[in-house]
């Protein structure tokens, strides 16, 4: 005779209860509205950031600010549409587009400044100097050669320097 044993794990209680559902959805609803105001209060934020932002990319490299426009202009000869929609998105998400602007120079800056160290570690860095001028030459005593003493006699009979004859 074979036994079969179930095991069932009831978190919450009874599945079934309709009450269990609701307040699942209540949560649920309640978790995005709350994101929601989150992100309303960090675009409102960004919104009245955005021309500092975008000023502040000009300084640091305005090149990036060219790029995008540049980028812009290019999708519209290429795609039509999608350029259209590009830039109109970027006009509708500005503050988004003005933040990623800058972190994207931020970004460039940073790396140009890693790059720079870089070159000093490999070839070193330059160092202002002073040349200086002597009035003349130092003239030393011409010193004799010394003949050391050998340490080994030479022998005449060597058959070594028999390959060299």
């Amino acid at each position: 005779m074979s036994f079969r044993r179930e095991y069932r794990y009831n978190f919450g209680g009874n599945n079934n209860n309709p009450i269990n559902s609701i307040w699942s959805i209540v949560i649920l609803a309640l978790v995005l509205v709350g994101l929601f105001i989150l992100a309303r209060f960090i675009f409102r934020i960004l919104y009245f950031l955005s021309p500092f932002l975008l000023i502040a990319t000009a300084i640091i490299d305005h090149k990036v600010i060219v790029n995008y426009v540049k980028w812009l202009g290019n999708m519209i000869r290429r795609n039509t549409l999608m350029g259209v929609g590009a830039t109109v998105l970027s006009l509708v998400f500005f503050p988004v587009v003005s933040a990623l602007l800058f972190s994207r120079a931020l970004f460039k800056k940073q790396m140009r400044k890693a790059q720079q160290e870089q070159e000093t570690r490999k070839i070193g860095e330059y160092v202002d100097f002073e040349e200086i001028v002597e009035d003349k030459p130092i003239k030393l005593k011409r010193l004799e050669k010394q003949e050391q003493p050998q340490t080994r006699e030479e022998k005449k009979d060597d058959r070594y320097d028999q390959f060299f004859n």
